[in-house]
């Protein structure tokens, strides 16, 4: 008996969408995508916490330990154990929960490998520019194109830096030597050397025309030099000295002269000390003038950084004076708004007492110095530098309870001088280990310190504002036997 197919049955059922239904849905969909990106986009955009950027740099600086332990010769054996050092220091910080030391340890710790295996690449320790103002321009080995300066510049063999006329730049060394590059200047650098093995550190710069001076420290071993030559001579200090040097590219005319330590002068095949206090000129590698230079004025008032606080600054008068010297007959004052002195709001050569009254200074930070001129007409080398304020009483805070803000953004060890680069609150009087330091206009602050011994070494960063309210900041760093 045959079966008849049976054709299967289709069940249709309809339903009824509206269009604001359809709407409400795309909505809800395009909703979930915005949340979902915007979830995304926090997470990604989060700031990592101290425990992360410390550990960040902890598993960098391992990395970079084992990379410098496989490629260091024997001659880097104290600079790979300084690193392991400082390495398990950072852990040991983080283990505390110290994270900002552990991040900060980890960070020195780079600093040491990077040093192997940079000179593994046969690479040579740079310089950095840590200090600039105004227009200055850096053109690197083997380019034709000058660039704009920008802070904590590396420096290598062949750069050349140059400044207009408002311009002036400083530039530390591994050597510890602080060269400042006058306003009009063109440095070039000849040689960046250190010897692994011996420590003998050389420095070597060509002035092709203006002026620069070199503050040179007295840590450096037997052997090591700081020099500087232009066309007709070479000046070098090889101990704890300050000098200067001068060229004027159109007359070729050289001149030398030393505030502290000594330096040697190499001329014409004859080489020449110059002892504190002295100064030469060279002219076509011939001595043309050799004088002994009156003391510097010592700076009475006002103290370094002090505020002056008027209801009407633009009324009052401030006062400048200085120790007189005896045998000067006239004092030259120099007055800027920026510590490199690029731009002269003051310059004035004959002032014929040991004080000066300067009425109505607008409200800001100040910069002088002052030199003497004797009877011959010979300058002696200016005084140290002060800085003091001007500012209003009327916009003094009262019932101010809060800290200055303080922020380091660059703590660079080099050997035994620790740079240090951050912010804090403008017209705010801040030191460094005991070491006052300069804050400029904006609350920036960059700072040189010198390390007083061997191993770990503790900082205390100090920023007080004008209501007497202080930020303490303690910072460590690994020093190098040297």
């Amino acid at each position: 008996m045959g079966h008849g197919r049976q054709n299967p049955s289709i069940l249709l059922d309809w339903a009824t969408i509206s269009y604001r239904s359809i709407m409400r849905g795309v909505v809800y969909v395009v909703l979930l995508l915005a949340l979902g990106g915007v979830f995304y986009y926090l997470r990604a955009a989060r700031r990592a916490t101290p425990e992360e950027m410390a550990l960040q740099e902890i598993n960098r600086a391992e990395r970079m330990y084992r990379e410098a332990q496989a490629t260091a010769d024997p001659s880097y054996a104290r600079v790979i154990e300084s690193a392991g050092k400082i390495l398990d220091s950072a852990r040991l910080s983080y283990e505390r929960k110290d994270f900002v030391e552990a991040r900060a340890a980890a960070q020195q710790s780079q600093s040491f490998s990077q040093k192997i295996l940079e000179g593994s690449a046969g690479e040579t320790f740079t310089a950095k520019i840590y200090k600039y103002e105004g227009d200055v321009k850096i053109k690197r080995a083997r380019q034709f194109v000058w660039d704009d300066v920008s802070g904590n510049t590396a420096l290598r063999v062949g750069d050349q830096i140059k400044t207009a006329g408002n311009g002036s730049a400083q530039i530390i060394y591994f050597d510890g030597t602080i060269t400042t590059i006058n306003p009009g200047s063109l440095l070039e650098i000849r040689e960046l050397f250190e010897d692994p093995t011996t420590k003998v550190r050389k420095v070597r710069e060509k002035l092709n025309w203006g002026g620069v001076s070199a503050t040179m420290p007295g840590a450096n071993v037997v052997g090591s030099f700081h020099e500087v030559a232009t066309e007709s001579t070479t000046a070098r200090a090889v101990d704890k000295s300050q000098f200067q040097v001068a060229y004027d590219a159109g007359t070729r005319r050289t001149s030398t002269e030393v505030q502290s330590g000594t330096a040697e002068v190499q001329t014409g095949g004859k080489t020449l000390t110059l002892k504190p206090l002295e100064r030469m000129e060279v002219s076509a590698e011939q001595v043309v003038n050799r004088v002994k230079l009156l003391a510097a004025p010592g700076l009475l008032d006002p103290t370094d950084q002090r505020v002056f606080l008027h209801d009407d600054p633009a009324s009052e008068t401030t006062t400048l004076r200085w120790a007189k010297v005896v045998g000067g007959e006239r004092y030259r004052l120099q007055i800027a708004r920026t510590a490199l002195f690029g731009e002269l709001l003051l310059d004035k050569s004959d002032i014929r007492s040991a004080s000066v009254q300067i009425p109505g200074l607008q409200e800001g930070n100040y910069y002088w110095r002052v030199s003497v001129i004797d009877a011959g007409n010979v300058e002696s080398l200016f005084s140290e530098i002060r800085k003091f304020k001007i500012a209003s009483s009327r916009e003094r805070p009262t019932d101010d309870t809060t800290p200055p803000p303080l922020e380091v953004a660059d703590f660079l060890p080099s050997g035994h001088l620790v740079i240090i680069n951050g912010r804090t609150e403008p017209g705010a009087v801040l030191s460094i280990d005991g070491q006052r330091v300069d804050v400029y206009d904006d609350g920036a602050f960059t700072a040189v310190v010198r390390m007083k011994k061997d191993g770990m070494n503790d900082l205390e960063i100090v920023a007080q504002d004008t209501a007497g309210n202080t930020t303490r900041m303690r910072r460590s760093v690994y020093v190098e036997s040297y």
